[in-house]
């Protein structure tokens, strides 16, 4: 992949690097690189996992609890999913679709959240007020089947607002623009979605630190056009996959997408940066931040491998660990990973 560059680029890679991570008390060292919680402090995993997957005591993900957890272990970020109702609240859910059992006729309903009114929403799942939860939250397995959602530690489904008023504001957050690939959207549709996060991010943020992300390549080009406060990330997969849309098939195109629509930075899943090292440098030439998601950011010398490469910041399941890794010494030696294709 050939570098790319731009000679009017608004954030230095070096502003964003220090936006998201917090510098180390020596000043001759370079800023940790940022550990990002996924979800809050881990997503949590489908009831049908492959023989020998570890079992780790869950939290609730995308909900305060799991939020303020990811705050204590030291995260600098929380990275989170956001959808908009059908009245128009931007709230925090991951699924495309929201499964629960009906409290009249014990059947289970699959609903899309912007076909729910808010009060729907939050009346699913667990609630804080009550010992009975009336619509409890299934989840959709592997195979297709639909088991219950259960986890660890419990919390309520909560609003964007909520976020801002009840989770500590010494973590960040990284706002994911959810949108559903199999619904083609309208420009008006995605405006109005953007512009009801927009205006609670507005009214809410009090200066914590904020940064959009998106896999809808007109989602995160429109939300930097309306708003240069907050930086914007493309997400990629960074490998050609079932989407028609050019954009979300390669770094090359991610790359692209970013320069043509002035945004800060790429989050591509791990693989493919571990597959093409050499992609680091041409998007940091670029003058672009780059960040990671996947399963084997929860790897110590797969963290330390991204950090002495230069990736920014890693979005990660394991908080606690990665955060104690990030904060460990300069790293001694080579690291070789191979990944299979």
């Amino acid at each position: 992949m050939e570098a790319i560059s731009r000679s009017d680029i608004s954030d230095s890679v070096t502003s964003i690097k220090s936006f998201l991570a917090r510098c180390d008390h020596d000043d001759e060292r370079k800023p940790k690189v940022a550990i990002i919680g996924h979800r809050g402090v881990g997503q949590n995993k489908v009831a049908q996992e492959p023989p020998g997957f570890e079992l780790r005591p869950s939290v609730r993900e995308n909900t305060l609890l799991s939020f303020n957890m990811a705050a204590r272990d030291g995260a600098d970020f929380v990275e989170f999913d956001v959808q908009v109702t059908k009245d128009g609240h931007p709230v925090i859910f991951h699924d495309d679709f929201i499964i629960f059992k009906e409290k009249e006729s014990d059947t289970l309903a699959h609903k899309r959240i912007g076909d729910l009114m808010l009060e729907e929403f939050l009346g699913i799942g667990y609630q804080t007020d009550s010992q009975i939860t009336e619509r409890p939250l299934y989840r959709k397995n592997g195979d297709g089947s639909c088991s219950p959602w259960t986890v660890s530690a419990d919390d309520a489904l909560c609003t964007l607002k909520d976020a801002f008023e009840d989770v500590t504001d010494s973590v960040g957050f990284n706002i994911e623009l959810k949108f559903d690939d199999s619904v083609i959207l309208s420009h008006q549709e995605l405006k109005s979605s953007i512009d009801a996060i927009l205006e609670v991010v507005n009214e809410s943020s009090m200066g914590r630190k904020v940064y959009f992300s998106s896999f809808h390549p007109d989602a995160v080009t429109l939300i930097r056009k309306q708003q240069t406060v907050y930086p914007v990330f493309f997400l990629t997969n960074g490998i050609p996959d079932k989407h028609t849309d050019y954009r979300r098939g390669s770094l090359a195109a991610a790359m692209e997408v970013c320069l043509l629509g002035d945004l800060q930075g790429i989050v591509a899943e791990v693989k493919a940066i571990l597959q093409h090292p050499e992609a680091v440098q041409n998007i940091k030439a670029a003058g672009l931040a780059l960040l990671t998601y996947g399963e084997l950011n929860n790897v110590a010398d797969i963290l330390h491998l991204q950090a002495s490469t230069g990736v920014d910041g890693l979005i990660v399941d394991h908080v606690l660990e990665m955060v104690i890794e990030s904060l460990k010494d300069n790293v001694q030696g080579n690291h070789q990973v191979v990944i299979e294709a």
